[in-house]
């Protein structure tokens, strides 16, 4: 099926349209949070829980206290979001204020902290058996049934296929974002006023859990945000805003600098989850799958609202099969808490499922590639599921079909273990993977934008979102220029991540902010032309035409003209001068079909809008040594409609190299016995860096579905465009012919080995 014809844009996808704040951080002059009050703050630092479970008894602060430039120390007895109850080595239970972070750090380590221990449990499947101990994160049980859903009959569908089969997938790895910055903010009190500078991911949503942390006024509340030093998720609440407004209070209200070391930021925040699995399968000879009973098990850590139901989309979404049923079950441990990690579900529902319908392959004596593609849903096919609506764009199809052409896969691809000896003695492997993302949809509903029209005819926009390193408020310039009929270089970003001079732009999230805010900003650039269409037939040039009215003019390149006579135009300079200011706002849209039509629905009915990705590696495996070396990996993301071309090349770039993280670097060593982590820095954990990536063997294509709910007909890929990392562990089974067991962690050469029978 073809890609639906799109409309002729002028500045949305161009290439040649540059990041219009790249600049400042290629130059080093980016500000980040930490780089406000040079020289006229104080400095936090906190101190961690050094057992499992249990509850604080005692904390004697005396000597950090008698540390020379120590200010003031605070406990959960000061901070609004702690508490004396323990749930995880490694939780916040103290902290110091201090002339410099040097001071701050070394009198942490004289606080002496008490506490009553308590049975814990942190290994997932002992929190399942019966009598484990509680972890305490849910009043009377460690686990929970997160996702229950059944269409058709799945057992008897599985019972009377030709071909079944029972495979189990172990856990996939858990990591922690790490981030190259690590959680800080300022914070200070002007009278009853708190003003707080944090990288977060949602600036608003910061505020608002601020404001019900010290149960302020709003109006009294002011953060701040201008560049993040990526966040992949893990930048999404207030962070630090909480605890570093805290200090500040103890201190009179001066300023102060809470900047967590890397260990602290590693254990105190959240970590993806890992997901493990069993998955029937029922299927013809031929590889037509009839049935399917997946359930998936879930590490949601000390988190009691990790979010791990929807692990199973990808399987439920992306295939035809009419018997199915999808189990999830989210399991509480006191270990780090888990939560939103870059594309959040889909990495490891996608380990989970696609390493199973390579095993199914495998036992069908097929090429997966071919096992896939029999079964893919039709891109207009609605969902099999209630309220079975349809698609807004879908781009599934096509990209299997260009991974498979632009890797040479029919040539290259050979049944698991044979025929795969390279000239150098390597393992050759090669493999396609993808599906339906649970993210990228519109749902602006709650997301706003504002517009500003400058006296000379230029324009800015206010975003009330973060600038993440791909430049999220990017997106809404491309859509506001496009939108007025403006110049790219006309349209400039103004005082964004600022909540006193914005309107909630929702999470700046690759899942959400294009559909979201970019639709927000469309509609508040419809309402901005408006405005300014009726002044411009009132200026010379234009208001001698006679009967003319608003519905007359339309704009390009910076410029209104007649749309019946396009010489007679004026520019928007000439609009302005002596026009009294204006402004647009607008909210965006719930996902429904808004450009186009699906099948038979007409516009306006509810659809889905989800973001796709399908990815492709090729291996090389040193059998003596079980080193894997990626020779190329493929990154195709469906887009809806790319809006920031160079953003969206970067970000699948960069999902390339995330891939490859995943599968061969990311994990963690853990003392099960206390429940301490023993890799949180980067001198402990197998962080990549440019040197590790060879950038002629990483691919991008983005294609274009064209949703129909999306602004100009996008949706979100910064979360779709990492998920893919099974394609690694599935072609590295097709090297060796065997499966590497995660066991929650990388693709290292030691379980490659032990795969092999050499370890």
């Amino acid at each position: 099926m073809a890609l639906v014809e799109k409309p002729e844009l002028k500045v949305i996808g161009q290439l040649a349209n540059p990041d219009k704040l790249g600049a400042k951080i290629v130059t080093g002059n980016a500000d980040f949070a930490s780089d406000r009050l040079a020289g006229r703050k104080l400095y936090g630092a906190i101190k961690c829980s050094t057992i499992m479970k249990g509850v604080i008894t005692n904390i004697n602060a005396d000597a950090a206290l008698a540390e020379p430039g120590v200010r003031a120390v605070v406990t959960y007895e000061d901070v609004p979001n702690w508490t004396e109850g323990i749930f995880k080595w490694g939780q916040e239970v103290a902290g110091v204020i201090a002339d410099d972070p040097y001071i701050a750090e070394r009198a942490c380590d004289l606080i002496e902290v008490e506490y009553e221990e308590r049975p814990g449990v942190f290994d997932t499947d002992e929190a399942m058996q019966a009598g484990a101990p509680l972890s305490g994160i849910r009043p009377d049980t460690n686990y929970y049934t997160a996702t229950d859903l059944t269409r058709g009959d799945p057992d008897g569908a599985i019972a009377s296929a030709p071909v079944q089969l029972e495979t189990i997938q172990g856990y996939s790895t858990t990591y922690q974002h790490a981030t190259l910055e690590p959680h800080q903010s300022v914070a200070w009190w002007v009278g009853e006023d708190l003003y707080v500078w944090i990288p977060s991911q949602h600036i608003h949503g910061a505020k608002n859990a601020v404001v019900n942390a010290f149960g302020m006024p709003a109006n009294k509340v002011h953060l701040f945000t201008h560049f993040t030093g990526c966040g992949h998720g893990d930048k999404t609440g207030e962070n630090t805003a909480i605890v570093s407004a805290a200090m500040s209070r103890k201190v009179n209200g001066a300023p102060v600098n809470l900047i967590k070391t890397r260990q602290k930021s590693m254990l105190t925040h959240s970590w993806q989850f890992a997901v493990k699995s069993t998955i029937k399968w029922g299927a013809t000879q031929d590889g037509k799958i009839l049935g399917v009973d997946a359930k998936f098990w879930g590490d949601g850590g000390s988190s009691g609202f990790a979010p791990i139901a929807n692990v199973h989309f990808g399987l439920r979404t992306t295939y035809n099969i009419p018997d199915a049923r999808f189990q999830v079950t989210t399991i509480s441990t006191n270990s780090p808490a888990r939560g939103y990690w870059r594309c959040v579900n889909d990495p490891p529902g996608a380990c989970n499922y696609d390493t199973a319908l390579y095993k199914l392959a495998a036992h069908l004596d097929m090429d997966p590639y071919q096992l896939i593609m029999k079964n893919l849903a039709e891109n207009d096919a609605p969902d099999l599921d209630a309220p079975n609506r349809v698609w807004g764009g879908i781009a599934v199809k096509e990209m299997f079909e260009w991974l498979h052409q632009e890797t040479g896969y029919a040539g290259k691809w050979h049944k698991p273990g044979e025929n795969n000896v390279m000239d150098d003695g390597r393992l050759h492997g090669i493999a396609i993977v993808g599906h339906r993302d649970s993210h990228g949809s519109v749902n602006g509903a709650s997301r706003a934008g504002l517009v500003t029209m400058c006296p000379d005819g230029t324009c800015l926009v206010n975003v009330g979102g973060a600038r993440g390193p791909s430049g999220g408020p990017m997106i809404c310039v491309h859509i506001v220029a496009e939108t007025l009929g403006m110049k790219y270089e006309d349209v400039g970003l103004g005082e964004w991540g600022n909540t006193d001079v914005s309107l909630d732009a929702g999470i700046q999230a690759g899942s959400g902010f294009t559909g979201g805010a970019g639709s927000g900003f469309m509609n508040a650039a419809l309402d901005l032309r408006n405005k300014l269409f009726s002044y411009a037939i009132g200026k010379a040039g234009l208001r001698e035409i006679e009967g003319i009215t608003v519905d007359d003019v339309a704009a390009e390149n910076s410029e209104v003209y007649y749309k019946a006579d396009p010489t007679k135009r004026i520019t928007f300079r000439q609009v302005m001068s002596g026009t009294p200011p204006l402004a647009g706002s607008g909210f965006g849209w719930a996902s429904h079909l808004k450009n186009r039509t699906v099948g038979d629905l007409e516009l306006g009915e509810v659809c889905n809008s989800n973001g796709n990705s399908c990815a492709a590696a090729e291996v090389a495996v040193d059998p003596d040594t079980g080193e894997v070396e990626v020779l190329g990996h493929w990154n195709a993301v469906d887009t809806g409609r790319t809006i920031f071309k160079q953003g969206t090349i970067k970000e699948m770039r960069s999902g390339s190299e995330l891939q490859i993280w995943e599968a061969l670097y990311a994990g963690s060593i853990w003392d099960k016995a206390s429940g301490a982590c023993l890799s949180s820095q980067y001198t402990e954990a197998m962080m990549p860096t440019a040197m590790d990536f060879k950038g002629e063997n990483l691919h991008q294509q983005d294609f274009e579905s064209y949703d129909a709910a999306g602004p100009y007909g996008a949706h979100g890929i910064g979360e779709p465009c990492v998920t893919n990392y099974s394609c690694i562990i599935c072609a590295i089974f097709n090297a060796i012919g065997a499966w590497v067991e995660p066991d929650k962690g990388p693709c290292t050469p030691d379980k490659v080995l032990k795969a092999l029978g050499k370890a």
